[in-house]
């Protein structure tokens, strides 16, 4: 008995630039083949599924319902098949000792810098890579193996594939030009911020941090006022100091001297941040637990130091 059919990925790719095009010439040219010949593949997919996908005129494409259908599912699947392509090209690429991380902007300030001199100095043969992404990026780069163990604030993602390692938990402070009216204060209301302009980061960058700011604002009676956004906290630092602007940053940040920034606690807050590592459940390499067992060194020695 004759099996049905299949489609190709040849198939889908082509169907799915069509179905984005709307136009067999656009599309034709996008894929880099002559117009009769995606004709042709389109019509030999309609036959192996046996409906009409698209409608045609002179001018344009459209699709039928089938169509529509179909193209949402096939572009799943080549989503699926590049996916399944790149991870095993990363499995291949990474043989043998090595560990890849990812990190938040903020990482340098959790003292990151310094755990992966030393994990290069005790373990010079394990290939380390690290690549500034942001939290929401993390999940998807665990899952396609680019990446060993993330570095980031939670909230984190709920999916039963990824599991979170907690590294430590931070209070925030304000940061404000040394010339401020509430500098010479130790401790500093936040409520006497409220009319204050705001440098922040995106929430995408570092959405466990930011919500936190929000919600010690809130607590205050107001919403801060954002004239700057950037994602790199020495640009906002150098604001500060320039613009007059201030801002909240979880202490780790505090303990890097700012020229023209002073850093002050905040009176009655006891909103704090947890920062960790998010890496894939059920796999636990030794080199991604080497790294981790450094990092808590690290910062339990820069946490116990005069003045930290």
């Amino acid at each position: 008995m004759n099996q049905p059919a299949e489609a190709t990925l040849r198939q889908l790719r082509y169907f799915a630039a069509l179905a984005e095009e709307r136009h067999f010439g656009k599309a034709a040219s996008r894929l880099g083949i002559s117009q009769p010949s995606l004709t042709r593949q389109i019509q030999t997919l309609e036959r192996i599924v046996g409906a009409a996908l698209v409608e045609r005129n002179n001018r344009a494409v459209s699709l039928t319902a089938a169509g529509q259908a179909f193209v949402e599912r096939a572009l799943i699947t080549l989503r699926n098949h590049d996916r399944s392509v790149e991870t095993a090209r990363n499995v291949s690429a990474r043989a043998g000792e090595s560990l890849a991380i990812g990190f938040e902007c903020c990482a340098p300030y959790h003292d990151f810098s310094e755990a992966l001199n030393r994990f290069m100095a005790r373990y010079p043969r394990t290939r380390l890579s690290s690549f500034a992404m942001p939290a929401a990026d993390q999940g998807e780069a665990l899952a396609r193996r680019r990446i060993d163990a993330g570095f980031l604030h939670p909230p984190v993602t709920d999916d039963p594939a990824f599991t979170f390692d907690r590294v430590g938990e931070e209070r925030f402070v304000v940061a404000m030009p040394s010339s401020h009216r509430l500098a010479r204060r130790k401790r500093v209301p936040c409520a006497q911020l409220a009319d204050e302009r705001f440098a922040l980061y995106p929430r995408s960058l570092a959405p466990g941090c930011y919500d936190a700011v929000q919600r010690i604002c809130a607590a205050a009676g107001f919403r801060p006022e954002v004239v700057s956004e950037s994602n790199e906290i020495s640009v906002s630092l150098s604001l500060i100091a320039s613009s007059g602007v201030v801002t909240l940053f979880p202490e780790c940040v505090s303990r890097r001297p700012a020229a023209g920034v002073v850093f002050r606690d905040l009176e009655g807050s006891v909103t704090t941040v947890t920062c960790g590592f998010l890496r894939r459940s059920g796999e636990v390499t030794p080199s991604v637990e080497r790294f981790l067992k450094i990092w808590r060194a690290v910062r339990a020695g820069t946490q116990t130091k005069p003045g930290a």
